[in-house]
């Protein structure tokens, strides 16, 4: 994947993603990434923090709905923002999510 040829920014409209892959990483570094994730708690308390986003790929004119968030915590949220190496799930509409979220996030952390 070359980064100049897709960015990824806030979902435009809400779609339900199902997970497609994990990534590792600080909640810092995500907020560096992709900004402030919304923080409130699932009605069944399965997710407290949630970036809703889309990969808009110019190549492809497509774009596809992600989503990273915690899974199961059951405790607000506190484990992934104070684990260094948490594993955030990523949900998509396809396994090219995952891809999409990873190369990303080392391209733009090692900016």
């Amino acid at each position: 994947m070359n980064i100049e040829n897709y960015e990824i920014g806030s979902r435009s409209a809400w779609t339900s993603t199902s997970l497609q892959g994990y990534i590792e990483a600080s909640y810092e570094d995500l907020v560096k990434v992709f900004g402030e994730p919304i923080r409130e708690t699932s009605g069944d308390g399965k997710v407290d923090i949630e970036w809703e986003l889309e990969v808009r790929d110019f190549d492809f004119n497509s774009v596809i709905p992600i989503t990273i968030y915690n899974w199961k915590d059951y405790d607000g949220g506190l484990t992934a923002q104070t684990t260094k190496d948490y594993r955030w799930h990523i949900g998509g509409t396809s396994m090219v999510a995952a891809g999409y979220v990873a190369d990303y996030f080392n391209n733009k952390l090692a900016a």
